[in-house]
């Protein structure tokens, strides 16, 4: 592994979108080289699918700022593949949701615990303090940067 190798000033001018795009290029990496089947866009879709029960192609396409036929693309494939499922709502007949099917959540849970153990190693010299106060202000940055 090559070292990021930032001095205090560097770090310090440093907008922390370059640190979480670089984190992104190693998970992308990390999931090219040991899973043949899932692209990294696949985990983006699977994961919001598992934590979505039921959504729509439209909502998930919202919640992704991605288009609706990019949707449908990448939906028909993991479905082709086995890891997903389209289903129509039982209250409303035209609309379709979207759900993992058991190799889907099979296959979410494994990457899953893979990047928990990930977690482990990354965070085990802090606290648990420190991991939640990490973990709540990425996600205020998630929720700043979708406003932005």
């Amino acid at each position: 592994m090559v070292s990021l190798n930032f001095d205090d000033n560097r770090l310090k001018s440093t907008p922390f979108f370059y640190f979480i795009n670089y984190i992104n290029v190693l998970h992308d990496n990390f999931l090219k080289e040991n899973f043949k089947d899932i692209t990294p866009r696949d985990f983006t879709y699977l994961s919001n699918i598992f934590y979505h029960e039921n959504i729509s192609q439209k909502e998930l396409a919202n919640l992704l700022y991605v288009s609706e036929a990019n949707v449908a693309q990448i939906i028909k494939r993991l479905e082709k593949s086995g890891h997903v499922k389209r289903e129509f709502l039982k209250d409303d007949h035209g609309k379709k949701s979207l759900n993992l099917t058991d190799k889907g959540e099979s296959i979410f849970n494994l990457l899953l615990n893979m990047i928990y153990e990930g977690e482990t190693e990354i965070f085990k010299d802090y606290c648990d303090e420190d991991k939640i106060k990490f973990k709540e202000m990425l996600y205020v940055f998630c929720e700043g940067a979708a406003e932005y």
